[in-house]
């Protein structure tokens, strides 16, 4: 178990730069997620939290079940459906960079987040760890812009594209980090409320249900938007390793 979060940004790294020597699209959610990581240690450091060693601790335990699944492909380890599903895609060379961030996220913050939240707090503590829990958003928010200009580097046309996807499919091309940080706050106290020989199963059904909407990310229904998908594939700059750059540095 890491035991700091400075620990956490190096592991991330480590990831990040064998994606980078590998050409690997399993770098772009890594280094994606060590900015972000970065910036909850900044935040922490000045003190933004109102318990800021407990924000540190599920950090650490969030971050852990990612760094976990990473190494289980690896080693050909137990996984997570929804895990199982974002990592055989870095293999096939057909989806677009925004794909392969969402499914990255998408079993991350939806299966994740609740999970590793329940662990570092008890029902008494739920309500004091909401309000941190929710100032997240707020980072995340401030580093949305930043975000799609890297994007546009890759893909230029992302703005237009944007605004096609939003009007065929929300669920693709919206991906509300927000409500996802929403569902994941319910399913916390979900967890915190359940028996503990129901907590399994609870996690078990919402694995089965994350991993199914992680099929819709990588196929949509809409013949329309899987041409539009295939276009902008074509269309993306640069290779592996300078667009993974591109979304840490």
């Amino acid at each position: 178990m890491l035991n700091s979060i400075e620990a956490v940004i190096e592991s991330l790294n480590t990831i990040t730069e064998q994606s980078i020597v590998e050409q690997s699209p399993e770098g772009y959610f890594s280094a994606l997620y060590g900015r972000v990581t970065k910036e909850v240690r900044d935040a922490i450091h000045r003190g933004e939290f109102e318990d800021n060693d407990r924000m540190e601790k599920l950090d650490i335990v969030f971050a852990s079940r990612y760094l976990d699944a990473y190494r289980s492909v690896k080693e050909t380890g137990e996984l997570t459906r929804s895990w199982k599903v974002a990592f055989e895609q870095s293999s096939i060379p057909k989806l677009i960079v925004l794909q392969h961030l969402l499914l990255g996220m998408n079993a991350h913050i939806n299966l994740d987040l609740g999970i590793a939240a329940s662990e570092v707090t008890d029902r008494v503590g739920a309500l004091s760890l909401k309000n941190d829990f929710f100032k997240i958003n707020d980072i995340l928010g401030n580093m949305i812009e930043d975000t799609q200009k890297r994007l546009t580097y890759i893909f230029g046309p992302l703005g237009l594209v944007d605004n096609l996807l939003g009007s065929l499919d929300e669920r693709l091309s919206l991906f509300s980090i927000t409500y996802a940080r929403d569902k994941a706050w319910n399913q916390t106290l979900e967890l915190l409320l359940s028996d503990p020989e129901k907590k399994n199963a609870l996690i078990q059904e919402r694995d089965a249900n994350v991993s199914a909407f992680a099929l819709q990310l990588i196929r949509p229904k809409k013949a329309s938007i899987r041409w539009l998908l295939w276009m902008i594939r074509v269309l993306e700059r640069k290779d592996t390793a300078t667009r993974i750059r591109l979304l840490g540095d």
